[in-house]
């Protein structure tokens, strides 16, 4: 599965979205970290020897003691059980936010697995997202097994769970993409002329080249239809930015080349 977006220069841009297996796979990494952590925690909490986890154990002691339930015996070990509930809540919780947001969009089991959460149309997540996104990991986990939050990702055609519906984000894989190839040679003879004007040339920054050199590079590893349509749009930005005259299909490379050569490039 790909999710399409558009870059600024009208570009489309190909994201490969996670499938289950490898989304499952990084949250079980994540799931066994945050198993070690909640294990140290009350392994420091009910047995350490410091003031303050022995501190932290009379205070739960004591409010264990005084909390009942009227006509409901074990009501404090109820009360124990909510509270090692609800810690562990706020530790899932603060182990995404706080990584996703640190790293734009990558838990440690997402690094290994090379995914990363982003927003739908491609750019690095906010805090915002991450917040609503883990706030409903609760109801994805439904019920008990993440069943509610593997089915949604199973049906949707982007591979969201209830979480990044809400959020609008999705996650994707870091494929390394292919080597670049060796931009084409345009024979000199035959080769259209292309006059730019200062003012043209200096609308060229480093997006603009950037775009250009990677169209050029790309172009040959394509079929012909895609090609025409990589090159037409891109020299369609090109010329807009630049507030250049349309190009004719047939010299839209050397077009490319032309301009690479003008700014220093090529």
């Amino acid at each position: 599965m790909r999710q399409v977006v558009r870059s600024p220069e009208q570009v489309e841009l190909m994201l490969p979205l996670a499938g289950p297996t490898s989304r499952i796979l990084a949250y079980a990494i994540d799931w066994a970290i945050l198993l070690l952590v909640k294990l140290s925690l009350w392994v420091g909490v009910f047995f350490g020897l410091t003031k303050t986890a022995s501190w932290v154990r009379r205070l739960i002691d004591r409010l264990a003691a005084g909390w009942t339930v009227p006509d409901m015996p074990g009501g404090a070990v109820l009360y124990l059980i909510l509270v090692i509930w609800l810690v562990g809540w706020v530790l899932d919780l603060g182990y995404f936010v706080f990584l996703e947001s640190a790293t734009g969009g990558q838990s440690v089991g997402k690094r290994i697995m090379k995914l990363r959460v982003v927003r739908d149309d491609g750019f690095p997540i906010e805090l915002r997202h991450s917040v609503i996104r883990n706030l409903l990991r609760a109801v994805d986990e439904l019920p008990g097994t993440y069943v509610v939050g593997l089915v949604a990702t199973i049906v949707s055609d982007q591979g969201k769970r209830l979480g990044d519906v809400a959020a609008g984000t999705i996650v994707v894989r870091l494929d390394r993409p292919l080597a670049p190839g060796a931009m084409p040679i345009l024979p000199a003879e035959g080769r259209p002329e292309f006059t730019f004007a200062h003012a043209q040339l200096a609308r060229v920054g480093r997006t603009e080249v950037a775009l250009a050199l990677e169209t050029l590079r790309r172009i040959d590893t394509l079929d012909p239809e895609r090609r025409a349509q990589v090159l037409e749009r891109t020299v369609a930005a090109l010329c807009a930015h630049m507030e250049y005259p349309p190009v004719a299909a047939d010299e839209r490379a050397a077009f490319l080349r032309a301009v690479l050569e003008a700014v220093g490039v090529a």
